[in-house]
């Protein structure tokens, strides 16, 4: 059985996608503080990834990383995604260069294209345009990503992932869902597939008018279990009663309207 080391291992987003890859793999699971509910084929490490060292321990030994952890927020300013999103990245993909790793799974976002109005979007084909700080390093962490991959020969996996929360709570989230079981299996297709150099994919499950048509996971062999309009939050809101600073007309939301903060380094 594979070990894979998971960073951002007691979130949410690795909450709900462990039960569905301990199955197959053994998990060193690293974050700043212990997960909980460890089952038997689960380890954990607790430190943090802006520590190169710390890093090296934890990738020593993996078979592939699947790398969840960042900073984030969606007034998030330029400085305080700096060492967890941009330099942490470089520490993790070095580590697989180091050790001869040869599966990276990144979390990208959909927020890379999150400026984007929704109406007449062009979904897999449209251009880049993140939608604030937090944005623009998951645009750098695919770069990264693809740069280590054409150049060290590492299979690189970066999905874009919609909305990962237990239930669709409004209409711009309800073409974005995904579950913990679909998103599972897009991670497991970037730890298997063998047709992968580096590739970008979306983190959606079977969603109504969806924003992408993820025909590159389709490609790959996905198919998602899970559909949006089965997990709707009991106070779900229409897209056209949303607030306006809820960002209704944009595929980022409510990262639309922030401010854009770029403080000095302290």
């Amino acid at each position: 059985m594979k070990t894979l080391l998971v960073t951002g291992a007691a979130g949410g987003v690795a909450t709900r996608v462990r039960p569905w890859l301990r199955e197959h793999y053994r998990l060193r699971l690293l974050d700043r503080r212990e997960p909980a509910g460890l089952a038997a084929s689960e380890t954990a490490l607790v430190g943090d990834i802006t520590d190169r060292e710390t890093v090296r321990r934890a990738a020593e030994g993996v078979d592939g990383i699947l790398h969840l952890a960042c900073a984030y927020s969606f007034d998030i300013d330029f400085e305080a995604t700096l060492d967890a999103n941009y330099r942490a990245q470089l520490y993790l993909l070095d580590a697989c260069r180091e050790y001869g790793i040869g599966r990276f799974v990144f979390a990208s976002s959909h927020h890379v294209l999150g400026q984007h109005r929704v109406d007449g979007f062009a979904g897999d084909a449209a251009p880049v345009a993140p939608d604030g700080f937090y944005a623009l390093s998951k645009v750098f962490g695919e770069g990264a990503c693809a740069l280590y991959a054409h150049r060290h020969g590492i299979k690189a996996l970066s999905i874009r992932i919609g909305n990962a929360d237990d239930q669709v709570a409004d209409g711009r989230r309800l073409h974005i869902w995904v579950s913990g079981r679909d998103l599972a299996q897009l991670i497991r297709i970037g730890f298997e597939h063998h047709g992968i150099t580096h590739d970008v994919v979306y983190g959606v499950s079977r969603c109504p008018d969806p924003f992408f048509d993820n025909a590159r996971a389709v490609e790959l062999g996905y198919q998602p279990q899970d559909a949006a309009l089965d997990h709707l939050a009991p106070g779900f809101v229409a897209r056209e009663a949303m607030p306006v600073t809820a960002g209704p007309d944009f595929v980022g939301g409510p990262y639309v309207p922030q401010p854009l903060i770029v403080r000095s380094p302290q």
